[in-house]
């Protein structure tokens, strides 16, 4: 007899299979899914999954998605490219995430950035300034960017441990190791738009370059 719901062990057992696919990136064997699901054939399988299962796991993988370093930078970028058109960065750029995910993430990041601009001018005045922060806001990370299709310089600052570090001088190193990832990621979307990685010593100290914070990965805050 053909059966037609599904129970919750089936359920569980098709996310962990299709799971093992999409953390692999890999197509979907419904043949080998079905073999491992007893009394299961791959449509029902494939039908399920397509037609239930796909849209909620897609929806809880967006929810819970960590926002990543190179993500942060090209959304903060296509927000000021784009004039905050979230709607348009998302059908374009990142069909991933929703526009509202996209949108409350701007929006963290400008105040974000704004609070880190307000540390920053003031730490010009005064370089004492950084030891009357609180610990957490001590221990974040200071980046300087710039970004354009032609060109792109970034900038690391950290501010190390108050108890045992001096506050850090001005000779800001490049932070390497994010530069490929960011000028492929930018390639990627735009293959035929040159996006030039200014090199260490072409860097200068960029007092008049705002500061630009991120972390090393950001929630969707709850949207």
């Amino acid at each position: 007899m053909k059966r037609v719901g599904w129970t919750e062990s089936e359920i569980q057992l098709l996310i962990k299979i299709t799971n093992e696919y999409r953390n692999r990136n890999r197509q979907i064997n419904w043949e080998a899914v079905s073999k491992r699901i007893h009394n299961r054939t791959a449509s029902q399988c494939k039908s399920y999954y397509a037609n239930v299962l796909k849209k909620t796991l897609d929806v809880e993988i967006r929810q819970n998605h960590m926002w990543n370093r190179v993500e942060i930078l090209a959304l903060w970028t296509f927000g000021v490219l784009y004039n905050r058109d979230y709607e348009l960065i998302q059908k374009k750029f990142m069909p991933k995430f929703t526009v509202k995910q996209i949108a409350s993430q701007f929006s963290q990041i400008a105040r974000k950035q704004q609070e880190i601009h307000q540390h920053f001018l003031k730490a010009l005045e005064d370089p004492k300034y950084l030891r009357t922060l609180s610990e957490n806001e001590f221990k974040m990370e200071w980046y300087i960017v710039q970004v354009g299709w032609k060109r792109m310089k970034m900038i690391e600052v950290r501010i190390f441990q108050r108890s045992n570090e001096e506050v850090p001088d001005t000779q800001y190193p490049v932070d390497i190791a994010e530069l490929p990832a960011i000028k492929a990621f930018f390639q990627d979307i735009h293959p035929n738009k040159l996006v030039e990685v200014y090199k260490p010593e072409e860097v200068r100290r960029g007092y008049d370059i705002e500061p630009f914070y991120y972390p090393e990965y950001q929630n969707n805050f709850g949207i």
